[in-house]
């Protein structure tokens, strides 16, 4: 989402599921100069409609493997598929458990959005108060043409921000100005031009701040997007110019040609009409994961920085705080190794189990163990670190395995 736009509302997007005609998670890694290293994640629930239900982002602790919950957003919808409620929840350490944090109210007129309403949860009252609202209106054509943004003071409403949509004859937008409340009047504040290929499809983004001394509107952002024969988003490069100093980042996705994106309950679907209002949905075919790249001035060159890998088998599975660790009771050698691998474990029950994982978190073996000592052939396993786990009802012990 682009970091100042036409005022529009703010909405949320994420899940958890079972079948491989769902997104059921994905990973976000950081590039460390050398290797991929797994930073978040999230996991996506849908309903029998496949709208996104639940967004639950985790963090991940590479020195455990564990992953922990820091993050969700529920949806609720009406029967026009519409979302009506968007309530994010943050896990609060203290209690251990997810707090309301704040959610967005959204209301419909025949069908097209009308209003949202946005409110903060208040610990200490234990009640939802507001604090902002949207107002969107429509033009002759049923497009949206304007919407105003407003704050709450405890007594009335008080104008903040202000968007007006301008279309070309396709009633494709070309151009959005906004406008903030200063000294009781409207005044310029950002500008949004589009352009569009043959196939009205957006191919560039470009954005601008006003500025009061030179009383013109000066750019300081713009994205190009490049598209495939099939109609997906195969890059997009953004620049931002800050104090006259480009800064350029590029991301890249890559796609399975063969399956198509309208066959996968996803967590892009639009869930209230315009949640692409300044941008084309991007996927026709099934995205496998993007990589983001910076951009070095001096040599000219972009170079990994992040990455995100999307999953339609495995969820994340969360292990919580009520683990009790106790590596102390696991055993591995040689180490590194790259064919055998002893495990040895004090003791074990019936419900013990080993499980090795990568350290995206995709389980690669699980074994119920029958014995203090196990050996486990990993000679087919690619070079790298994993996570070698024992767990026996609420007790965890973790060991990083390097396989060389």
């Amino acid at each position: 989402m682009k970091k100042i736009t036409f005022i529009v509302l703010i909405v949320f997007t994420t899940i958890t599921f079972q079948g491989q005609n769902k997104l059921l998670s994905s990973i976000d890694q950081y590039y460390n100069g050398s290797s991929w290293q797994t930073r978040s994640g999230y996991n996506y629930e849908y309903d029998s409609n496949n709208n996104l239900t639940f967004e639950k982002y985790y963090d991940y602790d590479a020195s455990t493997g564990l992953w922990r919950m820091s993050e969700s957003a529920n949806y609720i919808y009406n029967t026009n598929n519409k979302v009506i409620q968007s309530t994010v929840e943050s896990w609060d350490t203290a209690t251990n458990k997810l707090e309301n944090s704040y959610r967005i109210i959204s209301t419909y007129n025949g069908g097209k959005f009308k209003e949202s309403l946005e409110q903060e949860w208040d610990s200490s009252s234990l009640t939802w108060v507001i604090v902002w609202k949207n107002v969107m209106s429509y033009n002759s054509n049923n497009l949206p043409d304007s919407v105003v943004s407003y704050s709450w003071d405890g007594v009335r409403w008080i104008n903040e921000y202000r968007g007006n949509l301008t279309y070309n004859s396709s009633n494709k937008i070309i151009s959005a100005v906004n406008e903030k409340w200063d000294n009781a009047q409207w005044v310029n504040w950002t500008k949004t031009l589009l352009t569009y290929d043959a196939n009205n499809k957006i191919l560039t983004y470009r954005n601008a701040e006003w500025d009061d001394f030179d009383t013109i509107f000066k750019e300081n952002e713009r994205t190009d997007y490049v598209l495939d024969g099939a109609g997906n988003r195969i890059s997009e490069t953004t620049v931002y110019t800050d104090n006259n100093m480009p800064n350029r980042s590029k991301k890249e996705y890559i796609y399975d040609s063969s399956s198509l994106m309208s066959s996968f309950a996803n967590p892009f679907r639009d869930k209230t009409g315009f949640d692409y209002i300044f941008e084309d949905f991007p996927h026709v075919n099934k995205p496998l994961s993007y990589n983001d790249f910076s951009y070095d001035n001096v040599t000219s060159t972009y170079a990994n920085r992040n990455r995100t890998i999307y999953d339609y088998t495995n969820s994340i599975v969360l292990f919580t705080e009520q683990f009790e660790t106790v590596n102390n009771t696991i055993t591995i050698f040689p180490n590194p190794t790259q064919d055998l691998l002893n495990i040895e474990l004090v003791a074990f029950s019936p419900a013990t189990q080993i499980t090795i994982s990568d350290m995206l978190g995709k389980k690669l073996y699980s074994h119920k163990v029958e014995s203090t000592k196990t050996v486990v052939n990993i000679s087919g396993y690619t070079k790298g670190i994993y996570l070698v786990a024992i767990m026996d009802g609420n007790k965890k012990g973790v060991k990083k395995l390097i396989i060389d």
